[in-house]
């Protein structure tokens, strides 16, 4: 029993205090293994693991061939493929000018076929197919149901917008005109009166048309309302004040799983 769960635990303790102390502590020793010897166990523990994962993936698909389950057609495939795989990379090289290691990225052999002429084009299938996925959740995520969604569709809408060709001919005149509608349906929503409605419509209205004969409709200003400053301004401000948000909180996600596991509260790695 202490081999399987006491003498894990105290590995994964003792290793991580090390690697932890390390970033905080100038000890030529410690910093040299949390650099060199740290990175090297990981390297060698995740070969294992692949090897682990492809034995695994061999076992499932080739289960579902024995029993003829459906879809078992597709496991051929993947079974197929990763023969090949195995084949191009340890047995045939396809070219006896290139060196084993380099014919991976060497052309002429016959691993660098099949990356160039299958898995690249596979690849690019997959994300072809996953834009129509995508194009559904942003349908799904942008349907306005309350404010913050709100918020989304119009911030997506910019972004997209101002990011290809066409918005930079988008005049800020022309979006100071959509703003000022929209200035009128909150108006509308929030006193229900049409002839305050209209009178801040058409005050709006009247005031963009006199700015934009005033200073001859130049087509970037004012810059506040053009499509691509805004969005760069959305880009570069709200989304990355976002994104630094999401790295915090992995980071403390992180940090507290990594302290779970030094204490050996968390034993999922035993089997636990």
């Amino acid at each position: 029993m202490i081999w399987k769960r006491q003498i894990p635990i105290l590995i994964v303790t003792v290793i991580g205090l090390l690697t932890l102390f390390g970033w905080f502590i100038e000890q030529p020793t410690i910093q040299a293994f949390v650099d060199d010897d740290a990175t090297q166990w990981y390297d060698i523990l995740a070969s294992f693991a692949i090897i682990l994962g492809a034995l695994n993936l061999l076992k499932l698909q080739g289960r579902k061939v024995i029993k003829q389950k459906e879809g078992w057609g597709y496991s051929l495939f993947a079974i197929g493929g990763f023969i090949f795989s195995i084949l191009a990379g340890f047995v045939i090289k396809g070219s006896d000018s290139v060196a084993w290691g380099a014919h991976v990225t060497s052309k002429g052999t016959l691993f660098k076929w099949m990356f160039e002429y299958m898995f690249t084009p596979l690849s690019a299938t997959m994300f072809a197919l996953l834009a129509f996925f995508v194009a559904s959740a942003s349908y799904r995520a942008f349907r306005i149901r309350n404010f913050e969604a709100t918020l989304l569709l119009v911030a997506g809408i910019i972004i997209m917008l101002g990011r290809v060709p066409i918005g930079s001919y988008i005049s800020s005149w022309f979006v100071m005109y959509i703003l000022v509608l929209v200035i009128g349906v909150a108006v509308n929503t929030k006193f229900g009166n049409k002839m305050v409605t209209f009178s801040t419509v058409l005050a709006g209205l009247l005031i963009v048309t006199v700015a934009g004969m005033l200073t001859g409709w130049p087509i970037d200003q004012p810059g506040i309302f053009y499509l691509p400053i805004i969005q760069e301004w959305i880009y570069y401000n709200p989304n990355v004040a976002g994104a630094r948000a999401i790295m915090i909180g992995i980071g403390l996600g992180i940090f507290a799983t990594s302290i779970r596991y030094i204490l050996g509260i968390e034993k999922s790695y035993i089997g636990e």
